[in-house]
């Protein structure tokens, strides 16, 4: 295997490996997002999160599900990471591309 093509292997696995963890990341979130949404929801049902407006509601609900809030703030991070990597990942992909196109292009003139 030549230097080129380790070159292209090494990129699509780096390539194939971050949109997995865009996933796992995406997939996270999402339920921390529920996992929150649900809380709340119930704790508004049940009396539990209270207040005069939106904000009071807001903030009580902060004090009791700070947890959940944690949880998803560290998940919406993650996936965050996990979208730059990804991209990174793929312009690396896409340098492997080009690199590829210009040795094609340089063996076609010789």
């Amino acid at each position: 295997m030549n230097e080129l093509e380790a070159q292209i292997r090494e990129a699509f696995a780096a390539y194939r490996k971050a949109l997995e963890e865009a996933l796992e990341a995406a997939l996270e979130r999402a339920k921390a997002k529920e996992a929150l949404e649900e809380a709340v929801a119930q704790g508004l049902l049940s009396g539990e999160v209270q207040g005069k407006n939106a904000e009071e509601r807001e903030a009580r609900a902060r004090t009791l599900y700070a947890g959940l809030y944690a949880a998803l703030a560290r998940a919406e991070e993650r996936h965050q990471r996990a979208k730059a990597a990804l991209e990174a990942a793929r312009s690396r992909a896409e340098e492997v591309g080009l690199l590829v196109r210009l040795a094609v292009g340089e063996r076609a003139l010789s």
